[in-house]
């Protein structure tokens, strides 16, 4: 069987190909192990093999004594916050704009901070030695020491933490079109900006497991334009499969240059 190999802050590959239980399991056990929070934070998008993923990467992580709570369906940015401002690892079971068979496993450390380069090659390691099984430790955690998982709300923070960035700003009288790629934005994005006033149209807002990415989001911008001409909206956002990219259409349609949205 072929593992997909650990690269910049986690895995991805076709799940239950590349991407097996055994290897979320393995990859769980060695970040809870190496990272040494006492908690993980774990989030997904709304890929059909996420819930399994996700089973299997808490499997992994409790059997090493770390408790694991569970945000759910959330943008990537939730979880670095949510790990961030609790002072927890994390891990964001996504591919991104990928198609909907790919899926992967990014790591936070403790804080919401990226792996740094020592962490990393100690992560990958530990995964590896886990899959060769070649793991020379005999002791795991039982009774009371295995760790806990549970379902957790705290994500809900993280948007309402986004409305109050916004400050005095506000949209009232903007009309925006808001393509949420059938993906991790499709049940926060509408509410975030309906909450800063702006008369929101949403689209790729009905995710089945298998349509993230599918002709919409930031892949496929020109569905967005179009939306955004017809509707005599004032812009148009884009969002990608897990809420951590953007792309931006303006009045007539046009797609706005990544270095102007800087700007």
């Amino acid at each position: 069987m072929t593992y997909p190999s650990f690269g910049t802050d986690g895995v991805r590959g076709v799940a239950n190909a590349e991407l097996t239980p055994e290897v979320a399991v393995a990859l769980g056990r060695a970040a809870a192990e190496i990272l040494g929070s006492t908690t993980m934070v774990v989030g997904r998008d709304s890929r059909r093999s996420g819930p399994l993923l996700e089973a299997a990467l808490v499997a992994g992580v409790a059997s090493a004594g770390t408790d694991c709570e569970l945000l759910g369906v959330v943008p990537t940015p939730a979880v670095a916050w949510v790990a961030s401002t609790e002072s927890k690892a994390g891990a964001m079971i996504s591919a991104s704009h990928n198609p909907f068979a790919d899926n992967g496993i990014k790591l936070f450390a403790e804080g919401g901070q990226k792996l740094s380069d020592d962490v990393e090659a100690k992560i990958q390691a530990r995964f590896h030695e886990l899959l060769s099984g070649t793991d020379p430790s005999t002791d795991r955690p039982i009774g009371a020491a295995v760790g806990d998982i549970r379902p957790s709300d705290a994500a809900k923070r993280w948007s309402g933490h986004v409305v109050a960035t916004a400050g005095d700003v506000r949209f009232d009288g903007l009309r925006i079109v808001l393509d949420c790629a059938h993906g991790a934005a499709a049940g926060m994005a509408p509410d975030v900006f309906a909450a800063l006033g702006a008369n929101v149209s949403v689209i790729g807002a009905a995710p089945d497991g298998v349509n993230i990415n599918e002709g919409v989001g930031s892949t496929h911008p020109q569905l967005l334009g179009e939306r955004v001409v017809a509707e005599g909206a004032d812009l148009g956002l884009a969002f990608d499969g897990d809420a951590d990219r953007l792309i931006v259409a303006g009045s007539r349609g046009q797609i706005i240059d990544g270095d102007h949205i800087l700007g």
